[in-house]
């Protein structure tokens, strides 16, 4: 059993990003399933499924979004470790805290923006093309889980740290090559 801080995760943090990501990855087969029907649907001459275009302009939305927490979580980030390995698994381990700090960094920029984004969207009032359904509600649900994605960064940085200071490997490090 791994004694590294990213082992000794909270199970509330656990479930709570693995429910974001099993609703996500729900909600592309739901819209995969969905598509297919409306195309064999065109394909034998019925007309399209009304508004489906529209749900489908929402729902990516959050189904993108709502696996970021999942993926900062358990370190699916792209990295290159190549320097890490040359200098050696001090050096690594805070070359891996810089880029959790980056990382951090950029995801505080994103859902700034999508906060941004959310508050013009609401105040424009704007809806989908053909149904006009207020997206606003659709972009609040994104814009929280942005704001949560910095939240599990923040958490993953504080467990880098840990890691680097106690010279633990980085649960996600020791699986991989």
């Amino acid at each position: 059993m791994s004694t590294s801080p990213q082992a000794r995760s909270t199970p509330i943090l656990d479930r709570a990003v693995d429910t974001m990501a099993v609703i996500g990855f729900t909600g592309l087969v739901i819209i995969a399933f969905m598509t297919v029907v409306d195309v064999c649907l065109r394909y034998l001459g019925v007309s399209r499924i009304p508004g489906l275009n529209d749900l489908e302009e929402v729902a990516f939305a959050i189904v993108i979004a709502s696996c970021f927490p999942a993926g900062l979580k358990k370190g699916n980030a792209v990295t290159v470790r190549v320097l890490g390995k040359i200098l050696g698994p001090r050096a690594h381990s805070y070359l891996d805290v810089i880029g959790a700090v980056f990382m951090l960094l950029f995801f505080s920029l994103v859902a700034w923006q999508f906060v941004s984004f959310t508050v013009d969207y609401t105040a424009a009032g704007r809806t989908t093309s053909t149904l006009e359904w207020p997206v606003a509600p659709v972009w609040i649900i994104v814009s929280l889980i942005m704001v949560s994605c910095v939240g599990v960064q923040a958490w993953v940085l504080h467990s880098t740290i840990e890691a680097a200071k106690t010279g633990a490997p980085i649960e996600h490090e020791a699986e991989s090559l």
